[in-house]
Protein backbone atom coordinates (compact mmCIF):
# COMPACT_ATOMS: atom_id res chain seq x y z
CA UNK A 1 0.00 0.00 0.00
CA UNK A 2 1.16 3.43 -0.69
CA UNK A 3 0.63 6.89 -2.15
CA UNK A 4 0.21 6.84 -6.13
CA UNK A 5 2.65 8.80 -7.77
CA UNK A 6 0.43 9.64 -10.23
CA UNK A 7 -3.11 10.31 -8.96
CA UNK A 8 -1.66 10.99 -5.93
CA UNK A 9 -4.35 8.53 -4.20
CA UNK A 10 -3.86 6.07 -1.43
CA UNK A 11 -3.94 2.09 -3.09
CA UNK A 12 -2.14 -1.04 -3.56
CA UNK A 13 1.40 -0.29 -5.74
CA UNK A 14 1.11 -2.49 -9.08
CA UNK A 15 4.05 -3.49 -11.52
CA UNK A 16 4.42 -0.76 -14.04
CA UNK A 17 7.44 -0.71 -16.66
CA UNK A 18 9.65 2.16 -16.73
CA UNK A 19 9.43 1.66 -20.76
CA UNK A 20 6.59 -0.41 -22.27
CA UNK A 21 6.97 -4.49 -22.02
CA UNK A 22 5.84 -4.65 -25.57
CA UNK A 23 8.62 -2.44 -26.94
CA UNK A 24 11.24 -4.38 -24.38
CA UNK A 25 10.68 -7.96 -25.45
CA UNK A 26 13.62 -10.00 -25.84
CA UNK A 27 14.18 -11.46 -29.74
CA UNK A 28 12.80 -14.98 -28.97
CA UNK A 29 10.20 -15.93 -26.25
CA UNK A 30 11.60 -17.54 -22.87
CA UNK A 31 15.40 -15.43 -23.95
CA UNK A 32 16.57 -13.56 -21.03
CA UNK A 33 18.07 -10.15 -21.41
CA UNK A 34 22.08 -9.74 -20.62
CA UNK A 35 22.55 -6.44 -18.49
CA UNK A 36 25.91 -4.71 -16.56
CA UNK A 37 25.70 -5.35 -13.10
CA UNK A 38 25.43 -2.75 -10.70
CA UNK A 39 28.95 -3.39 -9.28
CA UNK A 40 32.21 -2.46 -9.19
CA UNK A 41 33.21 -6.47 -10.37
CA UNK A 42 31.56 -5.46 -13.64
CA UNK A 43 30.16 -8.50 -13.73
CA UNK A 44 26.69 -9.13 -16.17
CA UNK A 45 23.28 -10.41 -14.99
CA UNK A 46 20.26 -12.29 -16.83
CA UNK A 47 16.82 -10.91 -16.62
CA UNK A 48 13.77 -12.49 -17.60
CA UNK A 49 12.01 -9.08 -17.94
CA UNK A 50 12.46 -5.74 -19.10
CA UNK A 51 12.59 -2.67 -16.09
CA UNK A 52 9.97 -2.22 -13.94
CA UNK A 53 8.63 -0.54 -10.60
CA UNK A 54 6.77 -1.60 -7.90
CA UNK A 55 6.91 1.88 -5.91
CA UNK A 56 5.17 3.99 -8.72
CA UNK A 57 1.50 3.71 -9.15
CA UNK A 58 -1.57 2.15 -8.08
CA UNK A 59 -4.36 0.39 -10.29
CA UNK A 60 -5.54 3.36 -11.61
CA UNK A 61 -2.09 5.02 -12.25
CA UNK A 62 -1.14 2.18 -14.01
CA UNK A 63 -4.05 2.36 -16.45
CA UNK A 64 -3.41 5.59 -17.15
CA UNK A 65 0.36 4.83 -18.27
CA UNK A 66 -1.34 2.24 -20.34
CA UNK A 67 -4.04 3.69 -22.26
CA UNK A 68 -1.00 6.37 -23.11
CA UNK A 69 0.91 3.28 -24.40
CA UNK A 70 -1.79 1.12 -26.05
CA UNK A 71 -2.12 4.89 -28.64
CA UNK A 72 1.22 5.47 -28.99
CA UNK A 73 2.73 1.72 -29.40
CA UNK A 74 -0.40 1.22 -32.33
CA UNK A 75 0.52 4.80 -34.01
CA UNK A 76 4.09 4.38 -33.89
CA UNK A 77 3.80 0.79 -35.25
CA UNK A 78 1.41 1.66 -37.98
CA UNK A 79 3.76 4.26 -39.19
CA UNK A 80 6.72 1.99 -38.89
CA UNK A 81 8.67 3.24 -37.24
CA UNK A 82 9.13 0.23 -34.43
CA UNK A 83 10.77 -3.24 -35.31
CA UNK A 84 7.87 -4.84 -34.14
CA UNK A 85 5.79 -3.22 -37.28
CA UNK A 86 4.02 -5.58 -39.86
CA UNK A 87 6.71 -3.31 -42.49
CA UNK A 88 9.54 -0.97 -41.07
CA UNK A 89 9.98 2.29 -42.50
CA UNK A 90 12.91 2.67 -44.95
CA UNK A 91 14.96 5.57 -45.84
CA UNK A 92 14.53 6.84 -49.36
CA UNK A 93 18.99 7.04 -49.81
CA UNK A 94 20.95 4.75 -48.71
CA UNK A 95 23.00 7.45 -46.97
CA UNK A 96 24.23 6.66 -43.40
CA UNK A 97 21.75 9.23 -42.15
CA UNK A 98 18.30 10.32 -43.68
CA UNK A 99 15.07 12.61 -42.95
CA UNK A 100 11.19 11.40 -43.03
CA UNK A 101 8.56 12.83 -42.36
CA UNK A 102 5.73 11.30 -40.35
CA UNK A 103 2.16 12.10 -39.65
CA UNK A 104 0.79 11.31 -36.32
CA UNK A 105 -3.28 10.99 -35.54
CA UNK A 106 -2.84 12.46 -32.53
CA UNK A 107 0.28 14.18 -32.05
CA UNK A 108 -0.24 15.29 -28.48
CA UNK A 109 -1.36 12.13 -27.23
CA UNK A 110 2.38 10.46 -28.63
CA UNK A 111 4.62 13.31 -27.32
CA UNK A 112 2.75 12.85 -23.97
CA UNK A 113 3.89 9.10 -23.86
CA UNK A 114 7.38 9.81 -24.50
CA UNK A 115 6.88 12.63 -21.47
CA UNK A 116 5.71 9.90 -19.44
CA UNK A 117 8.48 7.46 -20.13
CA UNK A 118 10.58 10.71 -18.69
CA UNK A 119 8.41 11.22 -15.52
CA UNK A 120 8.19 7.43 -14.64
CA UNK A 121 12.30 7.39 -15.06
CA UNK A 122 12.78 10.15 -12.99
CA UNK A 123 10.02 8.75 -10.04
CA UNK A 124 11.65 5.25 -9.90
CA UNK A 125 13.70 4.13 -6.90
CA UNK A 126 15.39 1.73 -9.31
CA UNK A 127 19.46 2.81 -9.10
CA UNK A 128 19.41 1.42 -13.04
CA UNK A 129 17.71 5.02 -13.38
CA UNK A 130 19.45 7.20 -11.48
CA UNK A 131 20.94 9.29 -14.08
CA UNK A 132 17.73 10.87 -14.65
CA UNK A 133 17.17 13.59 -11.97
CA UNK A 134 14.37 16.17 -12.32
CA UNK A 135 13.61 19.13 -10.25
CA UNK A 136 10.38 18.38 -8.03
CA UNK A 137 9.10 21.06 -10.13
CA UNK A 138 9.41 19.34 -13.39
CA UNK A 139 8.37 15.94 -11.80
CA UNK A 140 5.04 17.82 -11.10
CA UNK A 141 4.27 19.33 -14.15
CA UNK A 142 5.36 16.39 -15.89
CA UNK A 143 2.44 14.66 -13.90
CA UNK A 144 -0.03 17.40 -14.01
CA UNK A 145 0.38 16.64 -18.39
CA UNK A 146 0.39 13.08 -18.03
CA UNK A 147 -2.75 13.03 -16.40
CA UNK A 148 -4.48 16.13 -18.51
CA UNK A 149 -4.54 18.68 -15.59
CA UNK A 150 -2.71 21.49 -17.41
CA UNK A 151 -1.78 21.56 -21.26
CA UNK A 152 1.55 20.75 -22.75
CA UNK A 153 4.14 23.31 -24.15
CA UNK A 154 6.82 22.03 -27.24
CA UNK A 155 9.00 24.22 -25.59
CA UNK A 156 9.00 21.90 -22.18
CA UNK A 157 11.59 18.96 -22.94
CA UNK A 158 11.73 18.96 -26.87
CA UNK A 159 11.37 15.23 -27.92
CA UNK A 160 13.44 14.22 -31.12
CA UNK A 161 12.66 10.72 -32.74
CA UNK A 162 15.82 8.70 -34.39
CA UNK A 163 15.00 5.70 -35.85
CA UNK A 164 17.50 2.47 -36.87
CA UNK A 165 15.38 0.94 -40.09
CA UNK A 166 17.29 -2.41 -39.86
CA UNK A 167 16.46 -5.21 -36.81
CA UNK A 168 18.81 -5.38 -34.85
CA UNK A 169 19.08 -7.58 -31.22
CA UNK A 170 17.30 -6.27 -28.44
CA UNK A 171 18.78 -5.15 -24.98
CA UNK A 172 17.94 -4.33 -21.47
CA UNK A 173 19.69 -0.42 -21.30
CA UNK A 174 18.57 1.61 -19.13
CA UNK A 175 17.89 5.38 -19.99
CA UNK A 176 20.77 7.66 -20.10
CA UNK A 177 22.13 11.05 -19.68
CA UNK A 178 23.80 12.16 -22.72
CA UNK A 179 25.71 15.34 -25.00
CA UNK A 180 24.79 15.27 -28.47
CA UNK A 181 25.75 17.35 -31.36
CA UNK A 182 23.45 20.44 -32.82
CA UNK A 183 24.53 22.39 -35.16
CA UNK A 184 27.53 23.60 -33.48
CA UNK A 185 26.54 23.24 -30.15
CA UNK A 186 26.43 20.12 -27.80
CA UNK A 187 23.26 19.68 -25.90
CA UNK A 188 22.41 17.20 -23.36
CA UNK A 189 19.56 14.74 -23.63
CA UNK A 190 17.69 12.42 -21.64
CA UNK A 191 18.10 8.87 -24.38
CA UNK A 192 15.70 6.48 -24.31
CA UNK A 193 15.71 3.62 -26.69
CA UNK A 194 12.79 1.32 -27.33
CA UNK A 195 12.15 -1.97 -30.40
CA UNK A 196 14.51 0.39 -32.86
CA UNK A 197 13.09 3.94 -32.40
CA UNK A 198 15.48 6.11 -30.04
CA UNK A 199 14.14 9.65 -28.16
CA UNK A 200 16.64 12.17 -27.34
CA UNK A 201 14.27 14.49 -24.77
CA UNK A 202 16.33 17.81 -24.60
CA UNK A 203 16.77 19.28 -21.11
CA UNK A 204 17.09 22.78 -22.06
CA UNK A 205 14.81 24.67 -23.58
CA UNK A 206 13.53 25.85 -27.39
CA UNK A 207 15.71 26.90 -30.01
CA UNK A 208 17.73 24.51 -30.69
CA UNK A 209 21.10 25.35 -32.94
CA UNK A 210 20.15 22.86 -36.41
CA UNK A 211 22.12 23.75 -39.48
CA UNK A 212 22.79 27.50 -39.51
CA UNK A 213 19.44 28.88 -37.61
CA UNK A 214 17.71 28.50 -34.71
CA UNK A 215 14.82 25.59 -34.44
CA UNK A 216 11.69 26.98 -32.88
CA UNK A 217 10.03 24.16 -30.71
CA UNK A 218 7.00 24.13 -33.03
CA UNK A 219 9.21 23.09 -35.76
CA UNK A 220 8.33 19.76 -37.19
CA UNK A 221 11.80 18.59 -35.81
CA UNK A 222 10.07 18.17 -32.69
CA UNK A 223 7.61 15.54 -31.42
CA UNK A 224 4.03 17.05 -30.65
CA UNK A 225 3.28 18.88 -34.44
CA UNK A 226 0.85 16.64 -36.97
CA UNK A 227 3.60 16.61 -39.27
CA UNK A 228 6.96 15.38 -37.85
CA UNK A 229 10.28 14.78 -38.89
CA UNK A 230 12.17 10.89 -37.97
CA UNK A 231 16.26 10.60 -38.25
CA UNK A 232 16.66 7.79 -39.58
CA UNK A 233 19.86 5.85 -38.98
CA UNK A 234 21.43 3.40 -40.39
CA UNK A 235 21.62 1.00 -37.82
CA UNK A 236 24.96 -0.62 -38.15
CA UNK A 237 26.04 3.21 -37.64
CA UNK A 238 24.32 3.78 -34.31
CA UNK A 239 25.37 4.84 -30.59
CA UNK A 240 22.93 1.71 -29.61
CA UNK A 241 24.59 -1.06 -31.63
CA UNK A 242 28.15 -0.32 -31.01
CA UNK A 243 27.10 0.34 -27.07
CA UNK A 244 25.32 -3.29 -27.66
CA UNK A 245 28.62 -4.49 -28.90
CA UNK A 246 30.51 -3.03 -26.10
CA UNK A 247 28.26 -5.15 -23.52
CA UNK A 248 28.37 -8.45 -25.98
CA UNK A 249 32.08 -8.59 -25.47
CA UNK A 250 32.42 -7.71 -21.79
CA UNK A 251 30.02 -10.60 -21.22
Amino acid sequence: MGICKLTGRQGKFVKSHIIPRALTRPTKLGNKFIQPALSIDKRYIKRADSWYDKTIVIREGEDYLSDIDSHAIEELRALGLLWSSDKIRQPATKSISELAIVEFNDPTKIRIFFLSLLWRAAVSSLPEFKEIELTLNDIERLRKIIIREVDDQLSFFPVILIQLPIKGPTHNFASIKQQVQVGTNKREVYRFYMDGLIAHIHLSNPNLAILKNPVPCNHPMFVGNKQTIVIQVETEHSFQINNLEKLIIGY
